[in-house]
């Protein structure tokens, strides 16, 4: 990769290079805002993907295929598919890299469960157990703990990873709830409470509820802006991205979306937030200064994960 170029990885269902035919990740340069490549990931309807960290490769889940894809990121080239489970959702490498987290839905040894996968040893070392469709999953600042939401039970269960043990739930019972951010000090963990059409503040501390934001719909997504002075959430069934200001929980802009905005990931120069639109087959870009979109950035068929390269 040249210096300087970042690349932001999307999976889409259908690849625009090849519409015909080849399920596929489109390949965009977050300096020119512009798609670059297209991977063909055979068949299987890719869904989300997510980047190892030493930025190597990317690993993709089949919602179809019921498995897993991996991307050799500098060949830009699908090198091998794997299973790992029963029906896996969403991924999450630990931080020192060694283990990937599979969310499961409907698992081989459970109804939905968390499993921890030995990549140098390439098997399963651990499970856990967790409520009904485990969809997200964020680490503490010191990696002891992973916090996984829980989108049709509207929960978040923390897990101690080494112990492979649940710390606790916090129930709040809002469905549709995926979103979870953690703030820069580690101290307050945002959790998109879905149909409670709100957003939690959670003390990492004291795994209690100190905070809710009200927000106008059922909200999917939560995500922060690298400074942390804002948090953009998607309100997919309304269309619209919400944006609230973390220095008092206020609403500060809607930002009108044409096709379900889904995942929100933020481009690293801190400019730029990128949204999925999943029944629009675009990204649009959202300008952080103003709250505005400027542009969209067509992409292959119901693009839903993203991920961003690791330098």
């Amino acid at each position: 990769m040249p210096r300087g170029v970042v690349t932001l990885m999307l999976a889409a269902v259908l690849g625009a290079a090849a519409p015909a035919a080849s399920e596929s990740v489109s390949v965009i340069d977050t300096d020119t805002l512009e798609v670059v490549g297209t991977i063909p990931l055979g068949r299987g309807k890719p869904n989300r993907i997510v980047f190892h960290p030493d930025g190597r490769t990317a690993w993709v889940v089949y919602d179809k295929g019921r498995d897993l894809g991996v991307i050799d990121a500098e060949a830009r080239k699908l090198v091998r598919r794997v299973r790992i489970g029963g029906n896996p959702y969403n991924l999450a490498f630990t931080p020192d890299g060694r283990h990937l987290l599979v969310l499961d839905w409907s698992s081989d040894t459970s109804n939905d469960e968390v499993i921890f996968y030995d990549l140098k040893a390439e098997k399963i070392d651990g499970r856990v157990e967790v409520s009904t469709w485990p969809a997200h999953g964020v680490f503490s600042r010191d990696g002891r703990l992973v916090y996984v939401s829980g989108e049709t039970a509207g929960d978040v269960t923390a897990i101690d990873v080494a112990t492979r043990t649940v710390v606790t739930r916090i129930v709040h019972g809002g469905g549709d709830a995926m979103g979870l951010a953690l703030t820069a000090d580690g101290k307050t963990l945002y959790a998109a409470a879905g149909e409670n059409k709100a957003i939690l503040k959670i003390d990492t501390a004291t795994h209690k509820v100190v905070g809710e934001i009200a927000l106008p719909g059922v909200v999917h997504e939560a995500t922060l802006t690298l400074d942390g002075r804002y948090l953009y959430t998607t309100l997919r069934k309304r269309n619209k991205i919400v944006v609230v200001r973390t220095a008092d929980d206020t609403i500060v802009a809607t930002i009108p979306q044409k096709g379900y905005p889904d995942l929100v990931t933020m481009e690293p120069t801190g400019r730029y937030a990128l949204v999925t639109n999943r029944y629009a087959d675009l990204v649009s870009v959202i300008d952080l200064a103003s709250h505005a979109q400027v542009r969209t950035i067509p992409v292959g068929k119901a693009p839903h994960g993203m991920a961003l390269r690791p330098r």
